[in-house]
């Protein structure tokens, strides 16, 4: 059986949105959490290269760039960049981290699946702006935990045994997910002020996926 693990930091209070895939992941693809901490007397970072050099297939839940995956990007933590990108080639990747797509892309990594811009929280939507042409700057916090919560579900009744062995078919499970979680938006959340923009910001997030 390969062997899975889950990269994901529970000290970053940024994505704490993510416990709950993470969670699943872990109890339903029986993967290893590892996950960086400064405050460890533990060696994190090495802890997790060692978990990787071992692992077939990789889940990064966190923060990125085009460059890099962040261990933890309050502190400036790079985990991966050019240096030693490396490590994660012949591993099957799930990258769910901002310009994840272009950080696959920048670096030739084949068998992985990537994001472009997530809008998970305040910084991120006084930072980016816009997502395509929606103006997202006035987004309130309880929308981005409604968009978080749809994006965790999409993906916790996407993710199965079946689908990490065939990226093609978690591509079309996670589009129809989507739309579920589209549909729900649409229909169960007419009272929040900015619902469409949640519903197309669900819709860009499987759009922009990519998959190598």
């Amino acid at each position: 059986m390969s062997k899975i693990v889950c990269i994901y930091s529970e000290k970053d209070y940024e994505v704490d949105f993510l416990s709950p895939l993470c969670k699943y992941i872990c109890d339903a693809l029986s993967a290893i959490r590892v996950g960086y901490d400064k405050d460890s007397d533990d060696d994190t970072l090495t802890e997790i290269y060692d978990a990787v050099a071992d692992a077939n297939i990789v889940f990064f839940l966190g923060h990125g760039r085009s460059d890099a995956l962040y261990a933890d990007l309050i502190d400036d933590c790079i985990l991966f960049d050019k240096e030693n990108v490396n490590q994660l080639k012949g591993k099957r990747l799930f990258l769910l981290a901002c310009n994840s797509a272009d950080f696959i892309k920048k670096y030739g990594l084949t068998d992985a699946i990537g994001f472009e811009d997530l809008p998970t929280s305040l910084y991120d939507v006084s930072s980016r702006k816009k997502v395509h042409d929606i103006d997202i700057t006035d987004l309130s916090e309880d929308e981005i935990e409604i968009y978080n919560a749809a994006m965790v579900s999409a993906l916790c009744n996407t993710i199965s045994l079946e689908t990490i062995k065939d990226l093609s078919l978690f591509c079309e499970r996670f589009k129809f997910q989507i739309s579920v979680e589209i549909v729900k938006c649409l229909t169960q959340c007419k009272d929040v002020k900015n619902y469409r923009k949640i519903a197309d910001l669900l819709f860009y997030l499987q759009k922009d996926m990519v998959i190598k």
